[in-house]
C-alpha cells in the first residue's frame, strides 16, 4: 500500500478485482476545513472559529436555544466520472465542549444543505435551509463520551460527487429539539487534529460509456449492433413508439419511412446516448410510359415505390394524379416531367412527347382572341382583334372533342369584349374554338 500526504489529506490506494479502489480521507484542520456552530439564543453571533460543534436543546440563563452544526468537506480531489462506492463520517467526542457530555433524548440527523454560506459570518438568523429529503438519523448515544464512528453518508457524497454545484454540506440538529439533550464533538479548528471531523470514501474511477451503433438493413427489417465501449445495460427507442433492452436487437417496421433511432448504453458510472437517422424504404424509382389520340395524351406511371406523383406537361400545365390524362394545345415536342415521392425521397424522369394534331386544327387569320379571367368561374371575356365587321362562331368542346355549347356574334373592328356565359358548367379544361371567315382560333379554358 502507497500513502501520499497533502497538509490534512491522506490518499490510500487499493488494487483488487481487476480495477482500482481509492479510499480518500479527509480530516481538514483549520485553514481547509469549513464547519461552524449556530445556536437560536444567539441569534446573530458566529461561532466560525470555535474549537467544538454542539447540536443540542438547552437553555441559557432560563432562555431556549437550540444548536446546529454545518459542515461541508470540499471533495475537488475526486475526478469527474468518479463511482462513490462507500462514505463515512466520523465525529470524535469533545469532553472541553460547553457541556462536557453526550446527554439525553439526543437522537440526531444530518440534513442535505441546499444554499451556500460562509462560516465566518453565518448566524442563526443568516443560517441556510436544509432539506429532509434523504436525510441520515442517528440513534440516541449509547455513553455520555461517545465519539460517532463510521457514519454512513454514501448518498450524499455520491450526489455531490455527481454534481458538484450542488455541494453544500449538511447540518446536524437534534431530531426533536426539546431540553435537555445534546451532541458535542470537536471542530476542524480544534487544537488536537486528531479530532478534527474525518470522511473516509471509497471510490473507483470509471469512464462513462460511449454509446455507438450500426445497423443492416432488409426493408421492412432492421438489425441494430452495438458497438458502445464500456456499457453494461442497453436501451433502444425506434423511433416507431417500440423499444428494446437487447444489446443487438432486431426491429420490424410496420411502415416505410424515416425514422430516428436512439440507443443509451449505461454502466455503473453513468450513461451515453446516440441517435441516428434511418432510411426503412428505397428511394422511389420514377418512369412513365403513355399513348397519344392526337391532342390528347394517357400517362401511365411505371415507377417503384412512389407515394406521391407530380406532373409537369411542359405546357405550363400541371397534375398530382398518378395516371393523368392530358390535352395538348398545339402540335410540337413537350418535356413532360414526373415527379415521384416517397418517405425516403423524391427522384425525376423526363421524357419527350411529340403531339400531332388531327382531330382539332388551330388556322389562325388574320383576327386575334384574347380570353379573361383564365381560369374563370361562370363567365368568359373574349376581346377579339378583327379588321372588317364579321360573322363570328363560338364552339365550346371537351378535350376529348365534345362539343358542349356554340354561340354566334357579329362584330365590328373595335367592338367591346364580348362575355360568354358559362355557368353550371363541371369545373375542368375545356376548348374553345373562334372561327371567323373559315379561319380558327383554338384556345385553352379551365373552368374552377
Amino acid at each position: 500500500m502507497r500513502y501520499v500526504f497533502i497538509t490534512s489529506v491522506f490518499l490510500l490506494l487499493v488494487f483488487a478485482a481487476g480495477f482500482t479502489q481509492q479510499l480518500l480521507v479527509l480530516q481538514p484542520g483549520p485553514v481547509d476545513g469549513k464547519d461552524t456552530y449556530v445556536n437560536s439564543a444567539y441569534p446573530d453571533r458566529n461561532w466560525g472559529t470555535n474549537p467544538n460543534m454542539i447540536p443540542s436543546a438547552w437553555t441559557y440563563d432560563g432562555v431556549f436555544g437550540a444548536g446546529r452544526a454545518l459542515i461541508r468537506f470540499d471533495l475537488s480531489q475526486i475526478p469527474p466520472g468518479t463511482q462513490v462506492l462507500d462514505a463515512r463520517l466520523t465525529l470524535f467526542y469533545d469532553p472541553e465542549a460547553g457541556f462536557g457530555e453526550q446527554y439525553g433524548e439526543n437522537a440526531s440527523s444530518l440534513q442535505r444543505i441546499t444554499e451556500d454560506w460562509n462560516e465566518m459570518t453565518v448566524t442563526w438568523n443568516t443560517q441556510p435551509s436544509a432539506t429532509p429529503a434523504g436525510a441520515v438519523y442517528l440513534p440516541k448515544t449509547n455513553s455520555t463520551s461517545e465519539d460517532l464512528v463510521d457514519i454512513d453518508i454514501t448518498g450524499f457524497v455520491a450526489g455531490w460527487v455527481l454534481h458538484p454545484e450542488t455541494n453544500f454540506g449538511f447540518m446536524h440538529s437534534m431530531v426533536t429539539e426539546i431540553t435537555y439533550c445534546c451532541i458535542t464533538y470537536s471542530s476542524s479548528d480544534h487544537v488536537n487534529t486528531v479530532k478534527h471531523p474525518k470522511l473516509v470514501i471509497t471510490y473507483r474511477k470509471c469512464d462513462r460509456p460511449v454509446a455507438g451503433f450500426t445497423f443492416t438493413t432488409q426493408i421492412p427489417s432492421v438489425a441494430f449492433s452495438d458497438t458502445s465501449s464500456a456499457a453494461t445495460t442497453w436501451f433502444w427507442s425506434f423511433g416507431d413508439g417500440y423499444f428494446s433492452n437487447l444489446q443487438n436487437p432486431q426491429h420490424t417496421y410496420a411502415m416505410q419511412g424515416i425514422y430516428t433511432v436512439c440507443l443509451a448504453a449505461s454502466d455503473s458510472c453513468g450513461s451515453d446516448t446516440v441517435c441516428k437517422e434511418l432510411h426503412v424504404c428505397k428511394s422511389p424509382e420514377p418512369h412513365f410510359n403513355y399513348s397519344a389520340d392526337g391532342n390528347m395524351v394517357a400517362f401511365r406511371d411505371s415507377s417503384t415505390t412512389p407515394q406521391s406523383w407530380f406532373w409537369d406537361f411542359g405546357d405550363g400545365f400541371y397534375s398530382d394524379l398518378n395516371n393523368p390524362q392530358h390535352y395538348f394545345n398545339y402540335s410540337g415536342s413537350y418535356l413532360v416531367c414526373e415527379k415521384v415521392t416517397n418517405g425516403c425521397n423524391e427522384q425525376t424522369f423526363c421524357d419527350s412527347v411529340i403531339i400531332i394534331a388531327n382531330a382539332i386544327k388551330d388556322q389562325a387569320g388574320n383576327f386575334g382572341v384574347t380570353i379573361y379571367p383564365n381560369p374563370l368561374h361562370d363567365v368568359a371575356i373574349l376581346q377579339l382583334n378583327v379588321q372588317t365587321r364579321s360573322d363570328v362562331i363560338f364552339e365550346l368542346f371537351t378535350p376529348q372533342n365534345r362539343g358542349i355549347k356554340s354561340w354566334v356574334r357579329k362584330v365590328n373592328p373595335g367592338d367591346p369584349p364580348i362575355s360568354l356565359n358559362l355557368a353550371g358548367l363541371p369545373g375542368g379544361i375545356y376548348f374553345l374554338r373562334t372561327k371567323i371567315d373559315g379561319n380558327i382560333r383554338l384556345n385553352k379554358l379551365i373552368i374552377q
